[in-house]
């Protein structure tokens, strides 16, 4: 089992030493912000730290920014070695995300991100039921994935009741909260760790960092900065 650093001391600290491999982790969210800071910086420390892994990143709603990627890296010179080991790879549908990690053991993966984790399932399925049946199967496949390769899997979810995106057609709308909530209970029940990021204050981007699974009292707190994950009080 290894660890990869998040960037921040505090939050490896409540990790007991960053991001494990073997295991599934949510990342649960209020912010997107906060999310996306975590994954890049995952990204940047993986591909640093283990240079002959892949680092697969799977982009549900097309937020992945390479530019931001370049922004984590403090050597500027190893930009265009660590940019080709992160794959991201647009997620279209469900169906494709569920096979992600049999193209991704192909490139011999150390860790593999899913951004927005159940935005997809949201969006495409009308049936409750078979939304669960299907999201349950998939993250039996990922931890089965995780543990028999020693991958890290980090999968990233919005706990916010509130719509991140405020377009009318938005498919978060108020008659699906209560279902995207019964998901994010089945994620958690599924995931070997779960680490909730909150918006501390909203004029700046500091945050908290606890642990809901397993449960702890500790909290670290955090900045997202525009070259990195900055520790605060």
């Amino acid at each position: 089992m290894t660890k990869i650093t998040t960037g921040s001391d505090a939050i490896d600290g409540i990790l007991g030493g960053g991001i494990r491999t073997g295991l599934v982790t949510n990342i649960l969210s209020d912010s997107r912000y906060a999310r996306s800071g975590l994954s890049y910086s995952l990204c940047v420390n993986a591909a640093i730290h283990h240079k002959d892994s892949a680092i697969i990143f799977g982009d549900t709603q097309g937020f992945f920014r390479p530019e931001k990627i370049i922004s984590f890296i403090k050597k500027k010179q190893e930009s265009d070695y660590i940019l080709h080991q992160i794959r991201s790879i647009r997620l279209m549908s469900t169906n494709v995300q569920m096979v992600l990690v049999n193209y991704a053991l192909r490139l011999h993966p150390m860790l593999i991100i899913i951004d927005n984790f159940s935005y997809l399932f949201l969006n495409e399925s009308k049936k409750s039921l078979s939304t669960q049946f299907r999201l349950r199967k998939h993250l039996h496949d990922l931890a089965i994935c995780a543990m028999e390769n020693d991958i890290a899997i980090v999968i990233t979810n919005s706990n916010s009741s509130k719509r991140e995106n405020k377009r009318s057609e938005d498919i978060f709308e108020k008659r699906i909260t209560s279902f995207n909530e019964l998901l994010n209970s089945i994620i958690s029940n599924y995931t070997h760790v779960t680490l909730e990021l909150k918006a501390v204050r909203n004029n700046l981007p500091r945050y908290s960092a606890g642990l809901l699974k397993p449960v702890t009292s500790t909290k670290s707190y955090f900045l997202v900065g525009p070259d990195g994950l900055y520790d605060c009080q």
